[in-house]
């Protein structure tokens, strides 16, 4: 038998041939080998360490959510991120499985609501693949992949184990979000880099879309300012709920500081669902705490900030944005939305089950071609989508799930005895509250990165219980 010595002579002559030959054929051949080879060793990598530590996958694949568009700008080549986005999730997951095995064994949880109504709804979207309306099998292999999601939320049911867990996820994404908004703004003060605006300028039809008003819209590390401007919302919504937890005056102090900087920071993006979220969260959470006199002091300060900006004598463009989230008469927007909307329910109330995945819009366009819902349109409204596309009858089966999330939640809020825990539940819960809301202007709740959040939501309400039960034992 080798000795450990010699192993160690052998793995370091092993080391040294690779590290000579890797340069020599990076030298030798053409200039794509270097990049392939280097991509092959750092996939190499990641995956072994994702198989060996599943945690570690939750914080990659966070990481990767949002900086996957930025290298697809920099990178001026047809690459599939979005595919090694889902791998990341499946590796994520077949690495969950392992570590379950060898301790308590998987846990399904199949006595939650939340989860019985996602195997539901999963079960429905399989179903789907047999829909009299669709006009092609590959429009429904291409959503497949949706359904990684839900291997996603086991991942995170197994990882949130404790609190100290939570919390390293809530240092993640904050930080992330924080370095999200701070490029935001260099974006709004100096300008965009020379490989942001080749992109633009590629399709003309997104130059449009960006330069509103006199106003270019920021969208930073992610992939439009619609993304940018609901994620900074999401997050600067649940530092709010953090701020009045159970923490020291300084980190309080920090939590509010950190809102601030990421409101201001997304009311650059343009995007008016953004504004409409914060407001329906902070609404949730002032009804919540009714009986609270400080938190509704505190929630008074931001209700008369928010009256200040909406009569005050400012007229910047971000602010004009604003307050045209709340002018609901005369909105053209709004009323060419509400034009689609009307048009489009008809063939939703004619066909319960709807059209077929992949059918609506642009997306049927280029994979179902020749379906009545095909066109060059976009339903905009998330429901919308999954009304036209899963029928009524799925748009009813995701509002339930929606709803069960928002009670398990407030439940969560009152009935758990740790006051960090129910910090935790409300942080989560009330953004989440004004993303579902937002879904009804535009698919919100699934664009990345945000649908790692709204998962870990689904998981967390969960999961909440379970701790604070152990932090009683």
């Amino acid at each position: 038998m080798i000795s450990l010595d010699r192993k160690k002579i052998l793995l370091l002559l092993f080391l040294l041939m690779v590290s000579v030959a890797i340069p020599f054929i990076m030298v030798q051949t053409t200039y794509m080998v270097a990049p392939f080879i280097i991509l092959t060793v750092l996939s190499i990598f990641v995956v072994g360490l994702t198989l060996a530590n599943f945690q570690f996958g939750v914080y990659l694949l966070f990481i990767y959510g949002c900086s996957m568009f930025v290298l697809g700008k920099i990178i001026n080549v047809h690459i599939p991120y979005g595919i090694a986005y889902d791998l990341i999730i499946l590796l994520t997951f077949l690495s969950t499985l392992v570590n379950a095995r060898n301790k308590k064994g998987f846990q399904w949880k199949t006595n939650e609501p939340i989860v019985i109504i996602q195997f539901i709804f999963y079960a429905y979207f399989i179903l789907q693949i047999a829909n009299p309306n669709a006009v092609s099998i590959a429009a429904w292999v291409t959503s497949a992949r949706f359904m990684t999601l839900f291997l996603l939320f086991y991942v995170f049911i197994h990882f949130f184990e404790n609190k100290k867990r939570v919390a390293y996820f809530n240092v993640l994404w904050m930080s992330i979000a924080m370095l999200v908004a701070s490029y935001g703004l260099f974006q709004e003060y100096f300008g965009l880099r020379d490989f942001e605006w080749k992109w633009l300028r590629a399709d003309p039809n997104r130059l449009g879309l960006y330069y509103v008003w006199g106003h270019m819209r920021v969208f930073s590390f992610l992939s439009d300012p619609s993304a940018y401007g609901l994620f900074l919302g999401f997050c600067g919504l649940a530092t709010l709920m953090m701020g009045f937890g159970p923490f020291s005056i300084a980190r309080k102090s920090l939590y509010f500081g950190m809102t601030m900087f990421m409101f201001y920071a997304m009311s650059f993006s343009g995007t008016r669902t953004a504004y409409a979220m914060v407001a329906v969260g902070i609404v949730l959470f002032i009804v919540a705490n009714l009986r609270n006199p400080k938190i509704l002091a505190g929630s008074s300060v931001l209700v008369l900030i928010f009256i200040i900006l909406m009569v005050g004598p400012f007229y910047s463009g971000p602010i004009k944005r604003m307050r045209s989230t709340f002018e609901f008469e005369g909105d053209a927007s709004m009323a060419v939305r509400d034009a689609k909307r009307i048009r489009l329910q008809a063939y939703v109330k004619t066909h319960p089950i709807g059209g077929g995945l992949n059918t609506a819009g642009n997306s049927g366009l280029a994979l179902s071609r020749g379906h009545p819902l095909a066109g060059n349109y976009d339903p905009d409204s998330g429901y919308l989508r999954t009304a036209l596309e899963m029928g009524w009858i799925g748009l009813l089966i995701a509002m339930s799930l929606n709803l069960a999330i928002v009670i398990k939640g407030i439940k969560n809020y009152f009935n758990l005895k740790d006051s960090l825990l129910k910090t935790y539940s409300i942080m989560y819960i009330v953004p989440f509250l004004g993303l579902s809301v937002a879904h009804y202007a535009q698919d919100a709740l699934f664009q990345k990165p945000i649908n790692i959040l709204v998962i870990a939501t689904y998981a967390l309400m969960i999961k909440l219980q379970d701790i604070d039960e152990m932090e009683e034992t």
